[in-house]
């Protein structure tokens, strides 16, 4: 925020920083002057006592509604007889004079005593921006500790999806371990196979011989009829 807007109000621009209040309207902070406040705010206090209406307005019986804004008076507060029933199109100060003003705009260089119906609506503008910010803080409030919850909840999802990676990634590590020790053994097998497949050659071909180290050619279920043959004739 500048430096200018800190000692004049955001409303109306007039620059009397010592008489400006903080407060929250429609859901932004703003920093106006006591008129402004309760112009802002109609419905909040009386215009004529500047009675605040802390919980509750008065009862029907003893009020009277501004026909042109939700402005709500005393009944005792509001003057002539021709207004002072519940049926009468009343009108509130403000809606009866368009450059009406609860608070004397004076110049910064003028004499700051204030008098007692300004005095009055100073206060009632304070006790307004007072309860707006105590709202204001409230809510804060509940949406830091909202998002305080969702924060630890999102933590506490992170450190879950964490845990589930990790589970996940050790399973996937201890199934390749698995498939490389079937693979190695698979290869084993292979080997060995292989070598009992050459071994089996060999002592094909080491049985295809003759005794005289020369090749037959022969089967050997030939060569075994041949020797059957040859034991019968010595016989």
């Amino acid at each position: 925020m500048k430096r200018d807007h800190l000692s004049e109000c955001g409303g109306c621009g007039s620059r009397r920083p010592f008489f400006l209040c903080n407060l929250r309207l429609r859901g932004i902070y703003r920093r106006l002057c006591p008129s402004c406040v309760l112009k802002n705010h109609p419905g909040s206090f009386c215009p004529v006592c500047f009675e605040v209406y802390s919980d509750f307005p008065p009862p029907s019986h003893q009020r009277l509604l501004c026909f042109k804004c939700p402005s709500i008076s005393h009944l005792a507060c509001a003057g002539t007889p021709a207004n002072a029933h519940p049926g009468a199109r009343y009108q509130c100060p403000p809606c009866s004079s368009p450059n009406f003003s609860f608070f004397s705009n004076a110049r910064p260089n003028s004499n700051p005593a204030i008098d007692r119906e300004s005095a009055l609506a100073l206060v009632a503008a304070c006790r307004i921006a007072s309860a707006s910010m105590n709202k204001a803080a409230a809510v804060a409030r509940v949406e830091a500790e909202r998002r305080v919850k969702e924060a630890s909840l999102a933590r506490k999802r992170a450190r879950e999806a964490l845990e589930r990676l990790a589970y996940v990634a050790s399973k996937d590590k201890d199934s390749k371990v698995v498939a490389a020790s079937v693979a190695a053994d698979h290869r084993t097998k292979s080997t060995r196979d292989a070598s009992a497949a050459v071994s089996s050659q060999k002592r094909l071909k080491g049985n295809n011989l003759g005794s005289n180290g020369v090749f037959s050619g022969r089967p050997v279920s030939v060569q075994l009829q041949h020797s059957q043959i040859n034991n019968g004739s010595e016989d």
